[in-house]
């Protein structure tokens, strides 16, 4: 049986390209004085098989950031019985995660190689994103908020393979959410979970066959 031949590296932004979600989620709720349970059913239930039309609006550009925090912070004082300012609400979640310096690297040595890469996102607003930090890594960046889909959608996945001109096959998705790597296998792509950068890299060196992790 022959080997895949890859042409290109598709990952995730937060949680994969950051620190882990989680820690900035706990440092949120500590920060507010709430139960991080209360904070987890207040924003997970879309990434948990329930419904959450609110966050799925958000994340697909339906609604305004504004609206969004308005509503968010009406659901913590609902859920947790804490009165949160919206005002730079969302900044305020995910303050707690920082940029995984080693993932970035290697999106360059990946790049230099040849390889086409992409960062396909669910995105909480467009500030969270240091453009000035990740643009240059990218042949295309694929966002729910500026394309009107969100993972584990099918037709954003199709869209992110249209647009950097490759098969599905050839491609490898990386995230640290289960159920978008789910939709991405079914589509002929190879998936790696990211747990940490050292066993995701470790697993991107050999099927890119190029050396990403730092000695």
């Amino acid at each position: 049986m022959t080997e895949p031949t890859f042409e290109a590296l598709i990952v995730d932004f937060g949680g994969v390209l950051t620190t882990p979600l989680q820690g900035a989620m706990i440092a949120f709720a500590a920060d507010i004085g709430i139960e991080l349970q209360d904070l987890v059913r207040v924003t997970l239930a879309a990434y948990s098989g329930g419904a959450d039309q609110l966050v799925v609006d958000f994340e697909t550009g339906r609604i305004p950031e504004a609206e969004f925090a308005e509503e968010f912070a009406e659901r913590i004082k609902e859920v947790a019985g804490v009165e949160v300012p919206h005002e730079g609400l969302v900044a305020r979640v995910f303050a707690g995660l920082s940029l995984e310096e080693d993932m970035l690297s290697a999106l360059e040595t990946t790049k230099a190689a040849g390889f086409k890469t992409a960062m396909l996102s669910n995105s909480w607003g467009e500030s969270l994103y240091p453009r000035e930090r990740i643009d240059h890594l990218f042949d295309v960046m694929v966002i729910s908020g500026e394309i009107g889909m969100r993972k584990p959608d099918r037709a954003i996945f199709d869209a992110t393979i249209e647009r950097l001109g490759v098969p599905a096959e050839a491609s490898i998705f990386v995230d640290d959410h289960p159920g978008h790597l789910e939709t991405a296998a079914d589509l002929g792509m190879t998936t790696v979970l990211h747990r940490s950068p050292g066993e995701t890299l470790t697993e991107l060196s050999a099927l890119l066959n190029l050396e990403l992790t730092r000695t």
